[in-house]
Protein backbone atom coordinates (compact mmCIF):
# COMPACT_ATOMS: atom_id res chain seq x y z
CA UNK A 1 0.00 0.00 0.00
CA UNK A 2 2.48 2.28 0.91
CA UNK A 3 4.50 1.66 -2.56
CA UNK A 4 1.14 2.45 -4.56
CA UNK A 5 1.00 5.98 -2.66
CA UNK A 6 4.37 6.46 -3.22
CA UNK A 7 4.07 6.05 -7.00
CA UNK A 8 0.83 8.19 -6.91
CA UNK A 9 2.35 10.98 -5.47
CA UNK A 10 4.91 11.06 -7.64
CA UNK A 11 3.52 10.35 -10.33
CA UNK A 12 1.02 13.53 -9.18
CA UNK A 13 4.10 15.95 -9.01
CA UNK A 14 5.02 14.92 -12.79
CA UNK A 15 1.74 15.80 -13.56
CA UNK A 16 1.65 19.13 -11.67
CA UNK A 17 5.52 20.01 -13.39
CA UNK A 18 5.02 19.03 -16.72
CA UNK A 19 2.10 21.09 -16.50
CA UNK A 20 3.48 23.82 -15.51
CA UNK A 21 6.50 24.14 -18.11
CA UNK A 22 3.51 23.77 -20.55
CA UNK A 23 1.77 26.82 -19.61
CA UNK A 24 5.50 28.90 -18.93
CA UNK A 25 6.33 27.51 -22.47
CA UNK A 26 2.92 28.44 -23.94
CA UNK A 27 3.44 32.12 -22.15
CA UNK A 28 6.71 32.72 -23.66
CA UNK A 29 5.81 31.43 -27.05
CA UNK A 30 2.66 33.85 -26.79
CA UNK A 31 4.75 36.64 -25.49
CA UNK A 32 7.57 36.34 -28.32
CA UNK A 33 5.27 35.68 -30.34
CA UNK A 34 4.29 39.77 -30.02
CA UNK A 35 0.86 38.31 -29.09
CA UNK A 36 -1.18 40.45 -26.74
CA UNK A 37 -4.89 41.58 -26.20
CA UNK A 38 -4.58 45.43 -26.36
CA UNK A 39 -2.50 47.96 -26.52
CA UNK A 40 -2.78 50.13 -23.57
CA UNK A 41 -1.58 54.14 -24.15
CA UNK A 42 -1.94 56.75 -21.23
CA UNK A 43 -3.12 60.43 -22.03
CA UNK A 44 -2.86 63.27 -19.50
CA UNK A 45 -4.97 65.89 -20.96
CA UNK A 46 -6.47 69.37 -18.54
CA UNK A 47 -9.99 68.75 -19.32
CA UNK A 48 -10.49 71.02 -16.54
CA UNK A 49 -9.51 74.11 -15.26
CA UNK A 50 -7.73 77.03 -16.45
CA UNK A 51 -5.94 75.20 -19.45
CA UNK A 52 -9.40 73.28 -20.03
CA UNK A 53 -10.16 75.34 -24.05
CA UNK A 54 -6.89 73.64 -24.51
CA UNK A 55 -7.10 69.92 -23.21
CA UNK A 56 -11.21 69.07 -24.30
CA UNK A 57 -10.12 69.46 -27.62
CA UNK A 58 -7.25 66.97 -27.58
CA UNK A 59 -9.55 64.99 -25.12
CA UNK A 60 -12.14 64.38 -27.68
CA UNK A 61 -9.59 64.09 -30.74
CA UNK A 62 -8.06 61.29 -28.60
CA UNK A 63 -11.31 59.74 -28.16
CA UNK A 64 -12.30 60.09 -31.48
CA UNK A 65 -9.57 58.40 -32.71
CA UNK A 66 -9.30 55.69 -30.10
CA UNK A 67 -13.63 54.75 -31.16
CA UNK A 68 -12.48 55.19 -35.48
CA UNK A 69 -9.70 52.82 -34.94
CA UNK A 70 -11.58 50.31 -33.21
CA UNK A 71 -14.30 49.83 -35.27
CA UNK A 72 -11.96 49.45 -37.94
CA UNK A 73 -10.45 46.29 -36.45
CA UNK A 74 -7.81 47.71 -33.98
CA UNK A 75 -3.89 47.70 -35.17
CA UNK A 76 -3.31 44.64 -37.02
CA UNK A 77 -6.10 42.88 -35.62
CA UNK A 78 -5.29 44.24 -32.21
CA UNK A 79 -7.16 47.47 -30.32
CA UNK A 80 -6.08 49.83 -28.71
CA UNK A 81 -7.09 51.29 -24.98
CA UNK A 82 -6.50 54.54 -24.19
CA UNK A 83 -6.57 55.70 -20.29
CA UNK A 84 -7.37 59.03 -20.08
CA UNK A 85 -6.18 61.38 -17.43
CA UNK A 86 -8.03 64.76 -16.25
CA UNK A 87 -4.91 66.52 -14.53
CA UNK A 88 -6.85 69.51 -13.84
CA UNK A 89 -4.48 71.94 -15.28
CA UNK A 90 -2.54 71.32 -11.58
CA UNK A 91 1.60 69.81 -12.23
CA UNK A 92 0.66 68.07 -8.88
CA UNK A 93 -1.99 65.97 -10.57
CA UNK A 94 -0.19 65.97 -13.73
CA UNK A 95 2.34 63.70 -11.65
CA UNK A 96 0.39 61.43 -10.20
CA UNK A 97 -1.57 60.09 -13.21
CA UNK A 98 1.71 60.06 -14.70
CA UNK A 99 2.88 58.03 -11.69
CA UNK A 100 -0.37 55.92 -11.93
CA UNK A 101 -0.78 55.57 -15.89
CA UNK A 102 3.33 53.87 -15.96
CA UNK A 103 3.06 52.15 -12.81
CA UNK A 104 -0.43 50.66 -12.12
CA UNK A 105 -1.60 50.54 -15.47
CA UNK A 106 1.58 50.03 -17.19
CA UNK A 107 0.94 52.01 -20.41
CA UNK A 108 3.38 51.32 -23.06
CA UNK A 109 3.23 55.61 -23.95
CA UNK A 110 2.08 58.66 -22.24
CA UNK A 111 0.40 61.69 -24.01
CA UNK A 112 0.42 65.32 -22.74
CA UNK A 113 0.21 67.15 -21.05
CA UNK A 114 -1.51 70.16 -22.59
CA UNK A 115 0.20 72.78 -20.24
CA UNK A 116 3.94 73.60 -20.36
CA UNK A 117 4.33 73.30 -16.30
CA UNK A 118 2.35 70.02 -16.74
CA UNK A 119 4.44 68.58 -19.16
CA UNK A 120 7.43 69.31 -17.62
CA UNK A 121 6.77 67.57 -14.30
CA UNK A 122 5.69 64.68 -16.52
CA UNK A 123 9.07 64.82 -18.69
CA UNK A 124 10.92 63.77 -15.14
CA UNK A 125 8.87 60.77 -14.43
CA UNK A 126 9.26 59.82 -18.11
CA UNK A 127 12.60 60.55 -18.00
CA UNK A 128 13.24 58.25 -14.76
CA UNK A 129 10.88 55.54 -16.26
CA UNK A 130 12.15 55.28 -18.95
CA UNK A 131 8.45 55.58 -20.78
CA UNK A 132 8.31 57.54 -24.58
CA UNK A 133 5.77 60.57 -24.31
CA UNK A 134 4.35 63.03 -26.41
CA UNK A 135 3.39 66.00 -25.18
CA UNK A 136 0.51 68.69 -26.70
CA UNK A 137 3.06 72.13 -24.52
CA UNK A 138 4.32 74.56 -26.68
CA UNK A 139 7.46 74.75 -24.22
CA UNK A 140 11.18 74.21 -26.11
CA UNK A 141 12.14 73.03 -22.58
CA UNK A 142 10.01 69.90 -22.93
CA UNK A 143 12.41 68.85 -25.70
CA UNK A 144 15.58 70.63 -25.27
CA UNK A 145 18.42 70.10 -24.64
CA UNK A 146 17.63 66.72 -26.43
CA UNK A 147 20.47 64.71 -24.37
CA UNK A 148 17.95 65.46 -21.53
CA UNK A 149 14.91 64.95 -23.19
CA UNK A 150 15.69 61.28 -24.81
CA UNK A 151 11.99 60.21 -24.28
CA UNK A 152 10.23 63.22 -24.23
CA UNK A 153 8.80 64.38 -28.07
CA UNK A 154 5.88 67.11 -28.88
CA UNK A 155 3.71 67.99 -32.02
CA UNK A 156 2.99 72.00 -30.80
CA UNK A 157 5.29 73.88 -32.65
CA UNK A 158 7.64 75.29 -30.11
CA UNK A 159 7.56 78.65 -28.67
CA UNK A 160 10.69 79.55 -30.33
CA UNK A 161 9.00 78.47 -33.67
CA UNK A 162 6.04 80.85 -33.01
CA UNK A 163 8.62 83.90 -31.89
CA UNK A 164 10.66 83.11 -35.35
CA UNK A 165 6.93 83.45 -36.76
CA UNK A 166 6.35 86.91 -35.28
CA UNK A 167 9.32 88.47 -35.50
CA UNK A 168 9.25 87.57 -39.53
CA UNK A 169 5.59 89.43 -39.43
CA UNK A 170 7.04 92.35 -37.57
CA UNK A 171 9.48 92.99 -39.60
CA UNK A 172 7.14 92.88 -42.33
CA UNK A 173 5.35 95.52 -41.02
CA UNK A 174 8.60 97.40 -40.02
CA UNK A 175 7.55 97.32 -36.81
CA UNK A 176 10.83 97.11 -34.27
CA UNK A 177 10.12 98.50 -31.07
CA UNK A 178 8.07 96.03 -29.01
CA UNK A 179 6.40 96.06 -25.59
CA UNK A 180 6.04 92.37 -24.04
CA UNK A 181 3.82 91.05 -21.56
CA UNK A 182 3.54 87.76 -20.74
CA UNK A 183 1.93 84.98 -18.12
CA UNK A 184 4.68 84.13 -15.43
CA UNK A 185 3.79 80.98 -16.06
CA UNK A 186 5.93 78.20 -17.99
CA UNK A 187 4.63 79.05 -21.16
CA UNK A 188 4.66 82.75 -21.15
CA UNK A 189 8.44 82.47 -19.31
CA UNK A 190 9.56 80.63 -22.07
CA UNK A 191 8.04 82.84 -24.78
CA UNK A 192 9.72 85.94 -23.29
CA UNK A 193 13.05 83.79 -23.25
CA UNK A 194 12.81 82.77 -26.70
CA UNK A 195 12.23 86.68 -28.00
CA UNK A 196 15.07 87.67 -25.58
CA UNK A 197 17.02 85.31 -27.66
CA UNK A 198 16.55 86.02 -31.31
CA UNK A 199 15.35 90.03 -30.74
CA UNK A 200 18.87 90.27 -32.41
CA UNK A 201 18.44 88.41 -35.09
CA UNK A 202 15.65 90.15 -36.36
CA UNK A 203 16.74 93.57 -35.13
CA UNK A 204 14.01 93.69 -33.00
CA UNK A 205 13.99 95.77 -29.24
CA UNK A 206 12.48 94.66 -26.42
CA UNK A 207 11.54 98.29 -24.91
CA UNK A 208 9.36 96.95 -21.98
CA UNK A 209 8.89 93.71 -20.36
CA UNK A 210 6.01 93.38 -18.42
CA UNK A 211 3.76 90.16 -16.67
CA UNK A 212 0.69 89.37 -14.95
CA UNK A 213 -0.66 86.03 -13.09
CA UNK A 214 -2.57 83.52 -15.11
CA UNK A 215 -6.04 84.61 -13.22
CA UNK A 216 -5.18 88.33 -12.73
CA UNK A 217 -8.31 90.31 -13.33
CA UNK A 218 -6.85 93.82 -14.96
CA UNK A 219 -3.20 94.93 -16.35
CA UNK A 220 -3.96 98.35 -17.17
CA UNK A 221 -1.06 98.83 -14.91
CA UNK A 222 1.90 96.98 -17.08
CA UNK A 223 -0.53 98.32 -20.38
CA UNK A 224 0.33 101.76 -19.52
CA UNK A 225 4.20 101.33 -18.85
CA UNK A 226 4.34 99.77 -22.20
CA UNK A 227 2.93 102.85 -23.92
CA UNK A 228 4.81 105.01 -21.91
CA UNK A 229 7.65 103.09 -23.72
CA UNK A 230 7.24 104.00 -27.20
CA UNK A 231 6.52 100.87 -28.21
CA UNK A 232 5.20 100.48 -31.81
CA UNK A 233 3.22 96.86 -30.62
CA UNK A 234 2.25 95.16 -27.40
CA UNK A 235 3.09 91.37 -27.56
CA UNK A 236 0.99 89.43 -25.43
CA UNK A 237 2.37 85.37 -24.74
CA UNK A 238 -0.10 83.57 -22.50
CA UNK A 239 -2.90 81.49 -22.73
CA UNK A 240 -6.67 82.75 -21.68
CA UNK A 241 -8.08 84.25 -19.65
CA UNK A 242 -4.81 86.97 -19.33
CA UNK A 243 -4.49 87.39 -23.51
CA UNK A 244 -8.33 88.31 -23.55
CA UNK A 245 -8.02 90.71 -20.63
CA UNK A 246 -4.81 92.26 -22.14
CA UNK A 247 -6.57 93.03 -25.22
CA UNK A 248 -9.90 94.79 -23.52
CA UNK A 249 -7.56 96.98 -21.05
CA UNK A 250 -5.87 98.20 -24.07
CA UNK A 251 -8.89 99.53 -25.47
CA UNK A 252 -10.24 100.56 -22.62
CA UNK A 253 -7.11 102.80 -22.21
CA UNK A 254 -7.39 103.70 -25.37
CA UNK A 255 -4.16 102.50 -26.22
CA UNK A 256 -3.91 102.58 -30.02
CA UNK A 257 -1.31 100.13 -30.79
CA UNK A 258 -0.99 96.76 -32.84
CA UNK A 259 -1.82 93.34 -30.48
CA UNK A 260 -0.29 90.34 -31.36
CA UNK A 261 -0.44 86.92 -29.22
CA UNK A 262 0.85 83.74 -29.07
CA UNK A 263 -0.23 80.28 -30.60
CA UNK A 264 -1.66 79.72 -27.53
CA UNK A 265 -4.88 81.37 -28.29
CA UNK A 266 -5.45 80.03 -31.54
CA UNK A 267 -8.85 79.38 -30.42
CA UNK A 268 -12.55 80.88 -30.30
CA UNK A 269 -12.40 81.34 -26.55
CA UNK A 270 -9.94 84.08 -26.97
CA UNK A 271 -12.91 85.81 -29.27
CA UNK A 272 -15.67 84.82 -27.18
CA UNK A 273 -13.80 86.35 -23.75
CA UNK A 274 -12.41 89.52 -25.40
CA UNK A 275 -15.51 90.05 -27.36
CA UNK A 276 -15.20 93.68 -29.42
CA UNK A 277 -11.41 93.84 -28.00
CA UNK A 278 -10.24 90.54 -30.17
CA UNK A 279 -11.18 92.50 -33.26
CA UNK A 280 -7.82 93.15 -34.99
CA UNK A 281 -5.69 90.76 -32.74
CA UNK A 282 -2.98 89.12 -34.77
CA UNK A 283 -1.21 85.84 -33.44
CA UNK A 284 0.70 83.00 -35.03
CA UNK A 285 -0.92 79.55 -35.69
CA UNK A 286 -1.53 76.19 -37.85
CA UNK A 287 -3.66 75.94 -40.24
CA UNK A 288 -6.67 73.71 -38.94
CA UNK A 289 -7.76 76.89 -37.14
CA UNK A 290 -9.72 77.97 -40.37
CA UNK A 291 -9.78 74.59 -42.60
CA UNK A 292 -11.92 75.94 -45.31
CA UNK A 293 -8.90 78.71 -46.17
CA UNK A 294 -6.43 76.06 -47.25
CA UNK A 295 -5.20 75.07 -50.52
CA UNK A 296 -5.98 72.36 -51.86
CA UNK A 297 -2.96 71.67 -53.08
CA UNK A 298 -1.29 72.02 -49.82
CA UNK A 299 0.33 69.01 -48.36
CA UNK A 300 -1.71 69.12 -45.35
CA UNK A 301 -5.97 69.58 -46.89
CA UNK A 302 -6.20 65.73 -47.18
CA UNK A 303 -5.11 64.77 -43.55
CA UNK A 304 -7.00 68.60 -41.98
CA UNK A 305 -9.71 68.38 -43.92
CA UNK A 306 -10.57 64.41 -43.06
CA UNK A 307 -10.06 65.52 -39.35
CA UNK A 308 -12.15 68.55 -38.77
CA UNK A 309 -15.29 66.71 -40.79
CA UNK A 310 -14.82 63.76 -38.30
CA UNK A 311 -14.37 66.01 -35.40
CA UNK A 312 -17.09 68.52 -35.83
CA UNK A 313 -19.61 65.82 -37.07
CA UNK A 314 -18.96 63.83 -33.25
CA UNK A 315 -18.55 66.91 -31.78
CA UNK A 316 -20.53 69.92 -33.11
CA UNK A 317 -17.58 71.91 -32.02
CA UNK A 318 -14.51 73.06 -33.58
CA UNK A 319 -11.37 71.03 -32.61
CA UNK A 320 -8.86 74.17 -32.87
CA UNK A 321 -4.82 73.69 -33.09
CA UNK A 322 -5.15 71.88 -29.82
CA UNK A 323 -7.44 69.42 -31.18
CA UNK A 324 -4.80 68.95 -34.15
CA UNK A 325 -1.93 68.45 -31.23
CA UNK A 326 -4.16 65.95 -29.91
CA UNK A 327 -4.75 63.62 -33.02
CA UNK A 328 -0.70 63.97 -34.19
CA UNK A 329 0.19 62.46 -30.56
CA UNK A 330 -1.82 59.31 -31.04
CA UNK A 331 -1.68 59.37 -34.50
CA UNK A 332 1.96 59.19 -34.21
CA UNK A 333 2.39 55.98 -31.83
CA UNK A 334 -0.57 54.54 -33.84
CA UNK A 335 1.92 54.76 -36.94
CA UNK A 336 4.49 53.12 -34.40
CA UNK A 337 2.33 50.13 -33.78
CA UNK A 338 1.28 49.55 -37.17
CA UNK A 339 4.88 49.36 -37.99
CA UNK A 340 5.54 46.46 -35.08
CA UNK A 341 7.01 49.20 -32.31
CA UNK A 342 5.15 47.73 -29.55
CA UNK A 343 6.94 48.26 -26.50
CA UNK A 344 8.47 51.02 -25.48
CA UNK A 345 11.89 51.05 -26.41
CA UNK A 346 10.69 50.55 -30.13
CA UNK A 347 8.35 53.21 -29.90
CA UNK A 348 11.26 55.72 -29.03
CA UNK A 349 13.39 54.29 -31.48
CA UNK A 350 10.49 54.61 -34.32
CA UNK A 351 9.99 58.55 -33.29
CA UNK A 352 13.37 59.51 -33.16
CA UNK A 353 14.56 57.52 -36.36
CA UNK A 354 11.58 57.16 -38.39
CA UNK A 355 9.14 60.36 -38.23
CA UNK A 356 10.20 61.27 -41.81
CA UNK A 357 8.10 63.85 -43.57
CA UNK A 358 5.13 62.63 -41.91
CA UNK A 359 2.11 64.86 -42.54
CA UNK A 360 0.36 65.46 -39.72
CA UNK A 361 -2.69 68.44 -38.94
CA UNK A 362 -0.10 70.50 -37.29
CA UNK A 363 2.61 70.09 -39.85
CA UNK A 364 4.94 68.07 -41.63
CA UNK A 365 7.49 66.27 -39.22
CA UNK A 366 10.81 65.21 -39.46
CA UNK A 367 12.02 63.85 -35.44
CA UNK A 368 15.57 63.34 -35.62
CA UNK A 369 18.15 62.60 -32.67
CA UNK A 370 18.85 66.36 -32.57
CA UNK A 371 15.29 67.27 -32.72
CA UNK A 372 11.90 65.69 -31.00
CA UNK A 373 9.84 68.71 -32.25
CA UNK A 374 10.53 68.11 -35.83
CA UNK A 375 8.97 71.10 -36.85
CA UNK A 376 9.65 74.63 -38.11
CA UNK A 377 8.73 78.35 -38.37
CA UNK A 378 7.13 77.18 -41.66
CA UNK A 379 4.44 74.99 -40.13
CA UNK A 380 3.04 78.19 -38.65
CA UNK A 381 1.07 81.05 -40.81
CA UNK A 382 -0.62 84.46 -39.01
CA UNK A 383 -4.03 84.77 -38.11
CA UNK A 384 -5.85 88.03 -37.65
CA UNK A 385 -9.41 88.87 -35.80
CA UNK A 386 -12.12 90.01 -38.43
CA UNK A 387 -15.57 90.34 -38.12
CA UNK A 388 -15.26 87.84 -34.58
CA UNK A 389 -13.68 84.88 -36.61
CA UNK A 390 -9.93 84.32 -36.94
CA UNK A 391 -9.09 84.39 -40.43
CA UNK A 392 -5.69 83.55 -42.52
CA UNK A 393 -3.60 86.78 -42.78
CA UNK A 394 -2.16 86.76 -46.57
Amino acid sequence: MKKLLVTLLLAMMTALVLAACSDDSGKDKEESSGNVSEYKIGAIYSKTGPNSPLGEPEWNATKLIEDKINSEGGINGVPIKIILADDESSQEKATQEANRLINDEKVLVILGSSGSGESLAIKGIAMQQQVPMISAAASTHVVEPVEDAKWVFKTPQSDRHAVERVFIYLNEQKISKIGVISDSNAFGSSGVEQMEALAGEYNIDLVAKESYNTQDPDMSAQLTKINSAKAEAIIVWGTNPGPAVVAKNTRDLGIDLPIIGSHGIANQNFITLAEDAAEGVVIPTGKLLFPDQIAEDDIQFDVISSFYKDYTDKYSSEPTNFGSYGYDNLMLVIDALKNGATDRESIREYLENDVTDWVGTTGVFNFTDKDHNGLTADSLVMAVVKDGKWMLLK
